[in-house]
């Protein structure tokens, strides 16, 4: 008996597996046919017609490419008794890697409807084919072991001649490979497979669509990037010019209204950052506790601190608890803040600065992430430095910024009585509230000296359910406010469309660009794909750096940023799909809140010490 060892001949589910240390036992004057390189739509049925006429059955194995191309060829190799196997997916060898297996296994599954259970090729004798001797010679060569699988090409060469010969040579006995077969593949990989293959015998116009949404999307995103080096350097210097020659400094009486419900861990800390302020006038604090069952208001009043409130009432939601701060305060001029947040010594008085101008009724503060350890944070620090604040930069030039931030922002109540208080219709009630403020014809500035430390989520999950109700309400509060469209104001003019170019349509259209690098780079052989994203991605980390410089920023975080972009954007680009499936659906979705860890609460004094 002679033994024929195999490399990687490897076996597909449900058979088992064997590696290429494995070896078969093959008969003395046995031969197994194995074709490579097909199914070719001419070469190939000339190969089967030499294979009928001899009654011999043979092995083809095909390349995913060439199944998509030709499927009526393999359906024939099948149907007239052949055994097919895998032996890559664009060409020969390249079975080993699992992704262009998994192709070529999609490309079957879609044709047959099966797997192929025959994975790679085995060490065969070479016939010679490809070097176009004589036939005689050729089917000499292939004899020459007595036993084994011959090796014949299936792409233009006559290796269906060969096959002829070889059957009529006396004493030899023609079998498949031997542990071929097919396994059934399930309906929803047989509809997987279908849409794979559609991609790959449409690769054209899969290339222009994908073409044309990343260009939309780069064009998207060189105009932001545009638009933040130009307009947010511009209001950057206006700012240093008038600091040469600053307005006096006003001091007017401040309430502080801190809405909090369960922040037992954080209030301590946020109250006593506000009653360490080193505004000149009076501050009066007013916390409203709507219905915590974690002792949140008795935390407050343990402090016992001169000029602050506690106010208990049912859990009735964050803008109820608002209104009710709101309500109860008795200085004109109202800071508004979460319970998890700390200010700084300075930052009530940097936040009324912009009420000198009485066209003002609003001011956002520059919130920033407290707790940026760890690579989460890290992402959240740059995120905050060159997305929301970096968005409120151009925004203030182009006055009409749509958010004032609940962990930091100032409104008086006059423009508070404008709009009627703060709503409860969406679940982004500071946008909703910003919105409505400057469509009420007053002005929303921002103060990036008014700074506050702000706990960010520090789970995956935590952070999605934040992302989720943000942008939730952001799409309800913008479709709340669509007839600032109609109206000759900021927030119609720019305020919306920005919203919809930058915080929708480019978030929805950023992943066509992922897809367009993996489709390029692993089904179409176009690794340009991987090059422009490269750029893109060169350019959006030049931006981030501007950004945090902006922001009197340490450069050092933007070692995460390329990472972001690879990991947390995809968790973005989720939560914006999600957000705006359920809009169209009209779902309500509820208040959910984010556990927290009191990592700020230590803070001494109110200051809080980051790296």
């Amino acid at each position: 008996m002679g033994v024929v060892s195999f490399h990687a001949y490897t076996a597909i589910r449900p058979e088992p597996v064997r590696h290429s240390r494995d070896v078969l036992e093959l008969p003395e004057r046995t031969l197994a046919l194995a074709f490579h390189g097909g199914p070719h739509p001419k070469w190939t049925p000339r190969a089967l017609d030499r294979l009928r006429d001899s009654g011999v059955q043979a092995t083809f194995f095909v390349t995913g490419v060439q199944v998509t191309r030709n499927p009526e060829v393999v359906r024939r190799i099948v149907a007239e008794g052949h055994q097919i196997g895998i032996d890559g997916f664009r060409a020969e060898g390249d079975w080993a890697d699992s992704l262009n297996l998994a192709f070529a296994q999609a490309a079957l599954a879609d044709v047959l409807g099966v797997h192929a259970r025959l994975v790679g090729a085995p060490v065969e004798v070479d016939s010679g084919d490809r070097t176009h001797q004589d036939i005689g010679a050729l089917v000499q060569m292939s004899l020459r072991e007595g036993k084994g699988v011959v090796r014949l090409h299936d792409d233009g060469s006559i290796g269906g001649d060969i096959a002829r010969r070889l059957a009529k040579e006396p004493g030899y006995r023609f079998i498949p490979v031997p542990g071929g077969g097919t396994a059934e593949v399930t309906g929803p990989q047989r509809f997987a497979a279908s849409v794979t293959t559609w991609s790959q015998r449409n690769g054209g116009l899969v290339l222009t669509l994908l073409g044309t949404a990343i260009g939309i999307a780069a064009l998207l995103g060189l105009l932001r990037t545009l638009m933040q080096l130009g307009l947010a350097h511009t209001d950057r210097r206006l700012r240093r010019e008038g600091e040469q020659e600053p307005p006096p400094w006003i001091a007017p009486p401040v309430s502080v209204v801190i809405p909090a419900y369960n922040e037992a861990l954080n209030i301590a800390a946020t109250v006593r950052s506000i009653a360490a302020n080193n505004h000149l006038a009076d501050v009066e604090v007013i916390v409203v506790d709507d219905g915590s069952t974690d002792g949140t208001a008795d935390r407050v009043e343990e402090l016992d601190l001169p000029g602050v409130t506690v106010l208990r009432q049912d859990n009735q939601g964050k803008p109820a608890a608002l209104n009710a701060g709101i309500r109860q305060a008795k200085h004109d001029v109202l800071v508004l803040l979460d319970g998890d947040t700390i200010f700084e010594p300075d930052t009530i008085g940097q936040l009324v600065q912009p009420f000198a101008d009485t066209d003002v009724g609003a001011v956002a503060g520059n919130a920033k992430v407290g707790n940026r350890q760890g690579l989460l944070g890290r992402w959240q620090h740059l995120e905050y430095c060159a997305g929301s604040n970096l968005d409120r930069q151009i925004l203030h030039a182009l006055r009409c910024i749509p958010t004032v931030p609940g962990a930091v922002g100032a409104f008086r109540k006059a423009a508070l009585t404008d709009v009627g208080g703060v709503s409860d219709h969406t679940l982004a009630e500071d946008t909703d509230l910003t919105m409505a403020v400057t469509r009420a014809g007053w002005r929303v500035a921002y103060r990036p000296q008014a700074r506050a430390w702000t706990e960010a989520p520090v789970t995956v999950r935590g952070l999605f359910r934040q992302r989720y109700r943000w942008s939730y309400g952001t799409f309800q509060a913008m479709w709340k406010n669509r007839g600032a469209l109609v109206e000759n104001g900021p927030m119609g003019r720019y305020g919306l469309i920005y919203l919809l170019a930058f915080h929708l349509l480019l978030p929805l259209l950023a992943p066509v660009m992922d897809m367009y690098v993996l489709y390029g780079f692993l089904v179409a052989d176009a690794p340009l794909a991987a090059i422009v994203w490269t750029v893109f991605l060169l350019i959006q980390t030049a931006s981030a750096g501007y950004a945090l410089r902006l922001d009197g920023e340490s450069l050092k975080p933007l070692w995460a940023f390329p990472l972001q972009q690879l990991v947390y954007r995809q968790l973005m680009y989720a939560v914006v799909i999600q957000s705006l499936v359920t809009a169209l659906h009209g779902t309500q979705l509820r208040w959910m809140s984010v556990r927290r860890t009191g990592r700020l609460a230590d803070a001494p004094g109110g200051t809080v010490h980051v790296t």
